[in-house]
């Protein structure tokens, strides 16, 4: 099937696109707007995709391979819902501003879902890059990662973290240094002398280690700082053309009925009032946002827990709270308005609720990551079971124990990944 031709012969509405391509002045009515996408059948399972848009993303012209198909008649991904329910991912061929036809590409295969979905391809490469939810990333023309200490101006995303596909992070800048070495021990890419900068050295709020294609960075404490992480890294990810992307939290948590150091893979992320949802209040107004994590994704660590029998792991609900102390129900914190009697009682009905562990940060990363596509898993071991207590009383060689569990999880998983896909012998 020929570009040009098959998008004359097929598509009457490009011819309208097609002569507002070759003006150099707004696009009407999608003034303002990234761009315009059409998706038509074609031959077999190929889908023929026509973008006209002005951004390229800072990339030589016409090589803006890879592009996530996202804004279409400035409604947002969600309008592609015109074109049968589906956002395609488009490999782009060609300039629409400087060439006579639209720019035209071709897909074959795996199909993204739409906004919010997961790839369902595990195996191999789908071709699914990272694309925030956000249109107006692809129009600036310089993005400043304060937090991160990193701009699309001053240093070569794609040359520094194009090959990433796994992102894991925690709380500890300590424990993610930790983990980065860990895994460049099992990757076989330690050798003697070996060091691990933190590329985020330039700031002090975040520390990122990269390991061949594992990037380990640390979140801090709670949803805000972890919200601001993610926000930096997702578009990261996306300025620096990453395909194929999971991200991980490993972490650590308060179990409820649950042995200290069990392993808990999170199934859904829930509230204090145990509903799957997440809330924020934009432009004063509150959004929710459910909390689903990728379910495939969660059965595929599980399935590699199975290799590593030495600790507990359990698949169940994991609560996120806004607060270490009064918010998870602890009677040691500096206010405290409530009893031991209604802390149980608080502790068990979330038990019964399918809820094995409290911490303060999957809500926000189930939200964010669902938004943008991204395949994400929680993997927390539990520090103490806060039937039992509230301090974290263990003594400090088994916590550093425990803290490993998770980390090791991780590890195997990414190991079977990489090996699936022939990057890495068994």
């Amino acid at each position: 099937m020929g570009g040009g031709a098959a998008c004359r012969d097929l598509c009457r509405p490009c011819q309208p696109l097609r002569s507002a391509a070759s003006e150099k002045d707004a696009v009407s009515p999608w003034a303002g707007l990234p761009g315009v996408l059409l998706l038509l059948p074609g031959e077999g399972s190929e889908i023929l995709a026509v973008l006209i848009t002005r951004s390229t993303r800072n990339t030589p012209r016409g090589r803006l391979q890879g592009h996530t198909c996202g804004v279409v008649g400035g409604k947002g991904v969600s309008s592609t819902r015109a074109f049968g329910g589906t956002v395609f991912l488009l490999h782009l061929l060609g300039d629409p501003w400087h060439s006579p036809a639209p720019a035209v590409g071709f897909l074959t295969g795996e199909r993204m879902a739409s906004s919010g979905s997961q790839t369902k391809t595990r195996g191999n490469h789908s071709g699914h890059f990272v694309q925030p939810a956000n249109p107006n990333v692809a129009t600036m023309p310089e993005d400043v990662l304060y937090h991160l200490s990193l701009s699309t101006s001053t240093h070569d995303l794609p040359a520094m973290f194009g090959d990433v596909k796994f992102v894991c992070v925690g709380g500890s800048p300590t424990r993610m240094e930790a983990f980065a070495k860990y895994m460049a021990k099992e990757l076989g890419l330690d050798h003697p002398g070996a060091e691990y900068p933190n590329i985020c050295a330039g700031t002090d709020r975040y520390a990122m280690f990269k390991v061949g294609p594992v990037l380990s960075v640390s979140h801090g404490i709670g949803i805000p700082s972890t919200s601001v992480m993610l926000h930096e890294v997702i578009k990261l990810l996306y300025h620096a053309r990453c395909s194929d992307v999971t991200v991980i939290r490993i972490g650590t948590s308060g179990g409820i009925g649950l042995e200290p150091g069990s392993v808990v893979v999170t199934q859904q992320a829930v509230d204090a009032s145990f509903s799957p949802m997440f809330e924020q209040m934009v432009l004063g107004k509150r959004v929710v946002q459910r909390t689903d994590l990728d379910q495939e994704l969660a059965k595929e660590l599980m399935q590699c827990a199975t290799d590593l029998p030495e600790f507990p792991t359990v698949l169940a609900k994991t609560m996120c709270t806004s607060d270490f102390y009064e918010g998870q129900g602890r009677l040691d914190g500096a206010l405290c308005s409530y009893t031991e009697k209604d802390k149980q009682d608080y502790l068990r009905a979330a038990h019964a609720a399918g809820i094995r562990n409290i911490e303060m940060e999957s809500s926000v990363l189930a939200a964010m990551c669902s938004a943008c596509g991204i395949p994400v898993a929680v993997v927390c071991v539990t520090l103490l079971n806060r039937l039992d207590g509230d301090q974290v009383s263990s003594p400090h060689d088994v916590l550093v124990k425990y803290q490993q569990r998770p980390q090791r999880l991780v590890s195997h998983f990414i190991k079977k990944r990489l090996a699936a896909t022939g990057t890495l012998k068994a």
